[in-house]
């Protein structure tokens, strides 16, 4: 299932050509890590560390603002360790994810005309396609995460920068009224590369 889903998103947005529409669209490819944990799940720290890769479409409606929709295939969970975890240990946790960012850019660069940093705050959807936890009981996991989502990012060249994001979900991950669970969230830190058409 993991094989497919990446080879639908690189079909989606493939590096090699990716096609700009018109002057008031981007295309991204983006490549990453993500650095998860669970809030509620008794394993502390950003130990799970999973895939991000996908690509987006900005709208450019003036100088410093843009509008951007992503396709992600994001590697979420926990675990007590970065490694060498036990089963019990670690939740695992594969989403495709669809994200819409508003960007605010600045540190114009006139002579190649790009903007070197912005700041960026949107939401994103997100459908689960994979769970593995021995702890819990994967059928009760939520399909579906509606998350927000915190970022900057830096571009060094007009085809090449560097994000940080945070996300957060809304709402519990996990549905089990007999297991007395109050809180269940997903959140991760994300570092990725961005190539840009």
């Amino acid at each position: 299932m993991d094989k497919n889903l990446i080879v639908c998103l690189l079909l989606a947005f493939p590096p090699t050509s990716c096609v700009i529409y018109g002057q008031k669209f981007i295309a991204t490819a983006v490549v990453g890590l993500n650095a998860a944990q669970i809030d509620g799940d008794s394993l502390y720290g950003f130990k799970k560390a999973g895939i991000h890769v996908g690509g987006r479409v900005s709208y450019i409606n003036n100088k410093s603002f843009d509008l951007a929709l992503e396709m992600l295939y994001s590697q979420r969970g926990s675990s007590r360790l970065f490694s060498n975890n036990k089963p019990a240990d670690l939740i695992s946790a594969n989403y495709v994810e669809f994200p819409l960012v508003i960007n605010l850019r600045d540190w114009y660069i006139q002579d190649k005309q790009f903007f070197k940093i912005r700041a960026e705050l949107g939401l994103s959807y997100g459908y689960l396609v994979g769970i593995k936890s021995e702890k819990y009981d994967v059928n009760r996991f939520n399909k579906h995460d509606v998350s927000w989502l915190l970022g900057c990012g830096m571009r060094f060249t007009p085809f090449w920068g560097l994000g940080l994001r945070y996300t957060t979900s809304f709402s519990n991950m996990y549905k089990d009224q007999a297991a007395a669970i109050e809180k269940f969230k997903s959140y991760f830190l994300t570092f990725r590369s961005e190539f840009y058409f």
